[in-house]
């Protein structure tokens, strides 16, 4: 996966990106299952989860592997990253977190607070 794959989605989504070497990475599965539980919240978050390894990606939760027309990375173990609709890595972690985590983190930003305050309008 090339940053090519991110970039479609800038201004239009926030995207957490899981990475493991392998899709069988048992942390990677721990963190994915603790954020599709969370789906309809994602969703409010305007969030797309990628799952990265180093033969192909997911995307939300599909069991469809994709594969990106360059990869240049190899990924030696588990990480996860925020990324803000501006493109922007918010946060980075070597350890699973809890779905709470990205929720506070996005709920904090400029971009969320004017989501929020133009959804208490309608």
């Amino acid at each position: 996966m090339n940053a090519q794959d991110l970039e479609k989605h800038q201004w239009e989504n926030r995207v957490i990106v899981i990475a493991s070497p392998t899709f069988g990475n048992s942390q990677a599965a721990i963190q994915l299952a603790s954020l599709k539980v969370e789906a309809q919240a994602l969703k409010e978050r305007k969030v797309i989860v990628y799952h990265v390894t180093n033969s192909g990606f997911t995307v939300n939760f599909d069991k469809e592997v994709l594969v990106s027309e360059k990869s240049e990375s190899t990924i030696t173990s588990f990480n996860v990253s925020l990324i803000g609709l501006d493109g922007t890595e918010k946060f980075h972690a070597t350890e699973v977190q809890k779905a709470v985590k990205f929720f506070s983190l996005i709920d904090a930003m400029p971009m969320r607070q004017r989501e929020i305050k133009g959804n208490n309008k309608e």
